[in-house]
């Protein structure tokens, strides 16, 4: 029986292939599945080097920091859209 298991074991070794990246002996399944991988990975990579930069972010300021920078004078003064409606009333 030390035979017949040493000779399936054998044929286990034999079926296995080189994964040339890792150095791994895994099934053909296995090494199709990484190989794959190894694409998808490649191709990302590519098209993300092919991408234009993202601008960056803005920093978002709360509006208690908006308001801190106003003077009184701003809120007094009539905004343009107000002048003009309070412009169009008074003369029709």
């Amino acid at each position: 029986m030390s035979e017949a298991a040493a000779a399936g074991v054998g044929e286990q070794v034999q079926n296995l292939l080189l994964d040339e990246v890792t150095g791994e002996r895994v099934s053909k399944t296995e090494l199709k599945k990484r190989q794959k991988q190894r694409d998808r990975e490649e191709k990302k990579q590519e098209k993300a080097a092919a991408a234009p930069p993202k601008p960056a972010q803005q920093k978002k300021v709360s509006a208690e920091e908006e308001e801190s920078h106003l003077t009184p004078n701003v809120y007094l003064s009539p905004s343009p859209s107000f002048h003009n409606v309070y412009c169009t009333r008074r003369l029709g």
